[in-house]
């Protein structure tokens, strides 16, 4: 997972999930062209259901990030954007992805799933101890918590800020059923998605 410090935030990109948009980008690129090519009178159409693989690949694989500030949680999600102030928040989990609790409902990252098994497995010892060790009340460490994976790296920052802002008295206990969560959908993403995705199908079916 990269990480972005330049400010008092820290904001979280999975390099995963960015390498397989370049890839997609490189592949949707040279298909198109292939297909303008064989068949230059249907330039046009082509570019219809490139512009959905580009987009998709933007949002779902190469936009999504966590933005850790002394304010709130912020989880950029593909149509989503939920932010979570910290007297919200009453637990971190990382069984499936980075998943942040609130009095009633969790909310998980995109972009910072837990590794698969075979990662787990190549995990060191000394990873296992260091993401022990960044967990307040010194629980054991699951295959999600391990540094150098996305959800890892994202739960120990936030559970490094949380108890520095704790312990500094800057977040407010006891609120937590009365402090909203805000979300923000993204109508224009999905709209702009909907309808390419429809104008693609119709191209294919159309041959």
């Amino acid at each position: 997972m990269m990480v972005d410090s330049a400010n008092t935030n820290d904001v979280l990109n999975s390099r995963f999930n960015r390498v397989l948009a370049v890839v997609i980008w490189a592949l949707d690129a040279l298909v198109t062209g292939s297909v303008i090519v064989a068949d230059p009178g249907r330039d046009l159409l082509a570019l219809v259901p490139a512009a959905f693989v580009a987009l998709f690949a933007w949002e779902a694989l190469w936009r999504p990030n966590i933005d850790i500030g002394d304010d709130r949680i912020a989880f950029r999600n593909v149509f989503r954007t939920i932010s979570i102030p910290w007297a919200a928040l009453v637990h971190i989990d990382t069984k499936f992805a980075l998943t942040l609790y609130t009095p009633g409902h969790h909310y998980s990252a995109w972009a910072a799933p837990a590794p698969g098994r075979a990662a787990s497995v190549r995990a060191s010892r000394a990873q296992k101890g260091a993401a022990a060790h960044g967990i307040p009340g010194g629980a054991g460490a699951r295959p999600g918590d391990l540094i150098g994976t996305d959800s890892g790296d994202g739960a120990y920052l936030i559970r490094s800020r949380w108890t520095r802002l704790l312990n500094d008295g800057r977040i407010p206990t006891g609120v937590a059923d009365v402090t909203p969560v805000e979300i923000g959908v993204h109508w224009r993403t999905a709209a702009v998605l909907g309808v390419l995705a429809v104008a693609s199908v119709v191209i294919a079916i159309a041959g």
